[in-house]
Parts: C-alpha cells; structure tokens; sequence
C-alpha cells in the first residue's frame, strides 16, 4: 500500500457520523481518567514519593542578624536528628535556607522564591513581627503553604489574614507585656517610657506593656515609634526621655540597639532600662561594654524545663558546644519536629495535608513523644500502629489553639551581671484566664 493509499484510508476511516464521534470522545472523558487513576501509585504514596523540603526564613543580615547563624543551628540539629534516626517517610528531609534581612520586602521576595522555585511545603520563620504578618497574608496565606514562627510574638498574628497556615511556637507578646510591667512595678519604677520598633512586634508589645502598667497604677510619659538601622537616635531618645520617666522600656532588635543604647548612655542621666526579647544578645552588650547597664533586666520568651529540655541541651552541646544566651532556640527545634510529624501523619508532603495534621500531632489525647533520636523513632512507630501523638517540645508544651496560637507559655526574667546575661525568674502565663496573671515558676 502506498503512503496515499494508507493516508486515504485513514482518514477516511474517521468519516463517521456526529453522533457516534460524540460517542465516542464521552467515552475516552470517561475512561482516561479512570486509567489514570487505576495505573498511578496511591494518593499517599504519590505524595510522599520524595524528600520533605524545609525551608528556614531567618535573619542572617538585617536588624535581628545577631541570631541567624544559632537560629540556623537550631534548625539543623532537628533536622540531622530526625534524618539520623530514619527521615520523614523513610527519607531524608531537606533543609532550604533563605535571609530575610529582618525587611518586609525581602523576607516576601524569599518565601516567594522558597515556595515556587524551590518547591518547599513548610516555612519556618521569619523571627519578627514585622516579617511575618506580610508573609503570612500575601504569601504563605494565598499559596496554601504552611508557615511555623518561632520568635513573632505581636498579638496582631493572632487575627492575622492567613487562611490558617500561619502559627507559633512561642506565646504572644500579650504575655510579655505583662511580665514587664509587673517587673517594672516591681523595681520600684513609677513611671516608664517606650522606645519601640515601628513595626507590629514593637508596637504590639509597647500597647501590651502600657495597658498593663497603667492598670497596675504607673504611668506612660511616652510612647516613641523609631525605624530600624538610622544612623542616629538622638531626637526619639529626647522624645522619650523628655518628662523624666524612671524606667525607658526598650523594644527594639540589635542593630538599632547598639545606635540608640550607646546614645542613651552618652546622654548622660539616662533612666533604667528594661529590655525585650529582642534586645537579648550577648554580641550586642559586648560591643557597648557590660558596665554600661550592669544591673538592668529584661524579658524573653521562657521555657518549661522538661526531659525534651534536656534531650535538646544535650544535642546542643554535642553538637556545637556551649548553649548560646540567644532566644527561641528550642522553638525552633519544636517547629521542625512538628512539621516533620504531620507529614509523617499525613503520609504527605503536600503542605494543606501536614496543616491539617499539625493541630492532632501538637495536641492531647495522644501517646507523648519528644525531640532526639529516640523521640523520633517512637513517634514513628506509634504513628505507623496508627496511634494519636502528642508532642511536647524542648521550649515546653506547644499546644495549639484555633488561632494557630500557643496560649500558655512561660516569660523569662534576665539581668546583665558582670560579662554576662543572666537568667533570674521566670512567670506562667495563661492567656486564656479571664483575667491573664504571671505566675512565678519554681
């Protein structure tokens, strides 16, 4: 037969009537799928066919850079431990970096590029306020991505607009307000002004400290918004300093911190200082001289110690050596463990899957498993005999609330002493009681 020959007859082999190509082609609708789905893996597998991608959104330049590199090491140390002890799904899990410069604009650039070029189900991080509720609401929201922050403390996260994949791992600043406040009245202070980071953190965490400490009977002589890194701070510090206040509480990160704090002290009769959580960095002190506010306190998130507290210090020190005065270390190893247990729940990578999984691993009822090795691997096998979990993390209980919230939590005192920071007392919050109190930890 020749090429025409065979051409003719093709085509003249598809000269059917109308009717019968409807036919036809409603019969393919429904067959191909149904091939599809017969000859394809399972759902779960298909799901889980690769290694579970991670991504870490930390500051490693900008304002909060002082933390980057530990934060990184807190990150890793959960990671290698669960790939140590058999991965997610049998795989080793992957860990992605990205910097968000302590910027908004940066860290929204990243996560971008962390969720559409390099493929991640999780985010976790970024570590401020300021970072995270942009990329909660025009990121991680819209895409359907899960977003874990361990150190994004601002009430306003509570209320965000994120289609429920944003949570925490530490407790809200509500509670941090209030541990400042009665720390303050406790020193005897009368009267306080705020110096504050212009963004949500620091604006949330001046209102939390100010409600609460007019309430307790002490006075605001101001409150002073200032932008992160300027070269100088001399008019906010005038701002704030102008009626005289006993106490100038300082919310605000490193960088800037070392402007202003070096221009307060120069000031001359400069007031006592309360610092945040954010303000909690040995490299910081160093570079301003430990004399320089010998003596004053400030805040940070705390930790209930258990045996996952110890399984942490321990991997710690194993690993890299002295435990660092740096915050949220252990919630950033308790957001690993999480996510890597509800995909391990879900049988899935898929980021809506491990969402939906994170609320049954975090909470009661279930068989309570830890971080480590060994935790690893008895939360495997218990996942695998189909039994519920319960995580309780190295920073404490991180039971998670509708709001993606953990409502109770601890708040640590420290003091500067000598050449060193100095953990002093720590308070129980309960941010669910009628009426939130600070209760001391033994």
């Amino acid at each position: 037969m020749s090429m025409r020959s065979f051409r003719r007859e093709s085509t003249m082999a598809w000269r059917l009537p109308s009717s019968m190509k409807r036919a036809a082609v409603a019969l393919l609708i429904l067959i191909v799928p149904l091939l599809t789905t017969l000859l394809a893996p399972s759902a779960r597998a298909q799901d889980a066919a690769g290694p579970l991608r991670i991504a870490v959104l930390f500051p490693f330049t900008g304002d909060l850079s002082d933390f980057g590199q530990p934060f990184l090491q807190a990150a890793e140390l959960a990671v290698n431990d669960i790939n140590a002890a058999g991965g997610v799904h049998g795989q080793p899990m992957e860990l992605v970096q990205g910097d968000s410069a302590t910027s908004p604009q940066q860290a929204v650039e990243e996560a971008r590029r962390l969720i559409e070029l390099e493929g991640v189900s999780a985010i976790v991080g970024p570590a401020g306020s300021g970072e995270t509720l942009p990329v909660a609401e025009s990121v991680t929201g819209p895409a359907g991505v899960l977003e874990i922050t361990m150190s994004a403390t601002s009430p306003a996260l509570t209320i965000a607009n994120d289609n429920d994949f944003l949570f925490r791992t530490t407790i809200s600043d509500a509670a941090q307000g209030i541990v400042m406040a009665d720390l303050a009245q406790e020193q005897g202070f009368a009267s306080a002004c705020v110096l504050y980071v212009n963004n949500a953190y620091g604006q949330g965490l001046s209102d939390a400290f100010s409600e609460r400490f007019t309430a307790e009977g002490g006075t605001i002589t101001a409150q002073v918004p200032h932008e992160q890194e300027q070269a100088s701070y001399a008019s906010e510090i005038a701002s704030c300093t102008e009626g005289d206040p006993d106490v100038l509480i300082a919310a605000a990160y490193p960088e800037s911190g070392r402007v202003f704090l070096r221009e307060l002290a120069e000031s001359g009769d400069a007031p006592s200082v309360i610092f945040s959580d954010g303000l909690k960095s040995p490299e910081m002190f160093a570079d301003l001289g430990w004399q320089v506010f010998e003596g004053d306190y400030g805040t940070a998130a705390g930790l209930f110690k258990s045996e996952a507290t110890a399984v942490f210090d321990k991997g710690w020190e194993d690993a890299y050596g002295e435990i660092p005065e740096v915050p949220y270390l252990r919630e950033i190893n308790d957001a690993i463990y999480l996510i890597a247990l509800a995909a391990e729940k879900a049988g899935s990578n898929d980021s809506t899957a491990i969402r939906d999984a994170l609320r049954d691993v975090a909470n009661e009822p279930g068989t309570v498993v830890g971080p480590g090795q060994a935790g690893w691997q008895a939360a495997v096998k218990a996942i695998a005999a189909g039994e519920d979990v319960n995580y309780e993390g190295a920073a404490g209980s991180v039971d998670l609330d509708e709001n993606g919230d953990v409502s109770k939590g601890a708040i640590l005192i420290w003091q500067i002493k000598g050449e060193a920071i100095e953990d002093t007392d720590q308070r129980s919050v309960d941010l669910t009681a009628e009426e939130a109190a600070a209760t001391p930890v033994s």
